[in-house]
């Protein structure tokens, strides 16, 4: 029998189809029942969902998610930090403040990935947040281009805006060749910040410009997130561990992704260490339009759709023989094009 092939956006099509008329009266109850309370997620794990009272006050519930619940998220993860719901409190628990979570609200900017594995599903990091800071290092672990570039798509997707920082520059040579090579992300108008937390080094620019924003930290493990973090709250609330002899790679010291309050409107997301990054959402023929080193040569193309890998007359392929776009950036273009999944079928 030969499998059908759907496109993703029929899948969703076909998917909100199925939202019934139960959907439509649970949002009305919700709506004009004073007992539902809104809430944001700061932690999830397991099945136990931290939500925080949307109010002044801070008060934290332990809640699980309802088996009914009112979602309008299709296949991703149904509650992430960062994202806010309506739960119903638990009054038979007089011991702690538990509830039960009803209702899952429109995700209005996120950062997500690939779920690893054959299943074709979202797994949406952090909801609801300004910027997202691509934390790396100099050296011990050495950061990656070829991650940035996939993470950078990942920020567009998601309409989440990136942010660049190297830390460990301590360790390095020379901070001027970390610059240089970084020179062409500066050119995308993309921030970049070498800093390091060890000797308190180009912390202060970094701290004010998400200043009253939420922001997601997310990188390999070993760079020095949980450090960063300790440094802006002045104090040791992240576990540190040092890399890995054997393999040159990060130890996990955060365990799950939580969200906490720096200042006063100022908001960090803290994420466990990662080694892939899978694409969401993407597909080869317009995975070019989020290079934007190629913006102004690609309407040139003779050939449209152009893949810009293997077309005569490719005025992308042409820039980067004259050395107008980047040589890395192509190559890692091309490493990306090469591992995005032609078709989805189920």
């Amino acid at each position: 029998m030969s499998k059908k092939y759907l496109n993703f956006d029929e899948l969703q099509k076909r998917e909100k189809l199925k939202l019934s008329t139960k959907s439509k009266l649970i949002r009305k109850t919700i709506n004009n029942n004073p007992q539902y309370i809104r809430g944001r997620a700061i932690s999830v794990i397991g099945k136990t969902v931290q939500v925080e009272l949307d109010t002044n006050d801070k008060i934290v519930y332990e809640c699980i998610v309802s088996g009914r619940i009112n979602s309008p998220h299709i296949r991703a993860n149904i509650v992430c930090v960062g994202d806010y719901v309506k739960f119903l409190v638990d009054e038979a628990n007089e011991h702690i403040l538990s509830g039960r979570i009803i209702e899952i609200e429109e995700r209005i900017r996120k950062f997500s990935r690939k779920l690893p594995g054959k299943n074709y599903s979202e797994h949406v990091i952090a909801a609801n947040i300004d910027y997202v800071v691509f934390f790396l290092s100099a050296f011990d672990p050495a950061y990656n281009k070829k991650l940035i570039d996939r993470l950078l798509i990942g920020a567009e997707i998601g309409l989440v805006k990136p942010i660049i920082c190297i830390n460990k520059i301590d360790l390095a040579s020379s901070t001027k060749e970390i610059a240089k090579d970084l020179e062409v992300y500066d050119k995308l108008n993309i921030p970049t910040f070498l800093i390091s937390v060890n000797q308190n080094k180009g912390i202060k620019p970094l701290k004010k410009m998400i200043q009253d924003k939420t922001t997601l930290i997310f990188g390999p493990s070993g760079v020095g997130k949980s450090s960063f973090i300790n440094l802006i709250l002045k104090n040791d609330l992240q576990k540190v561990s040092e890399v890995s002899e054997k393999t040159g790679k990060g130890l996990h010291t955060t365990s799950f992704v939580k969200l906490i309050h720096c200042e006063k409107n100022t908001t960090i997301i803290d994420s466990p260490g990662i080694r892939e990054f899978g694409l969401w959402d993407m597909d080869k023929l317009n995975l070019c339009f989020h290079f934007h080193d190629f913006d102004k040569y690609y309407p040139e193309c003779k050939f449209k759709p152009c893949t810009h890998i293997h077309e005569p007359n490719c005025a992308v392929i042409n820039a980067v023989e004259n050395g107008e776009i980047d040589l890395e950036r192509y190559q890692s273009y091309i490493n990306i094009y090469e591992t995005i999944d032609d078709d989805i079928y189920f």
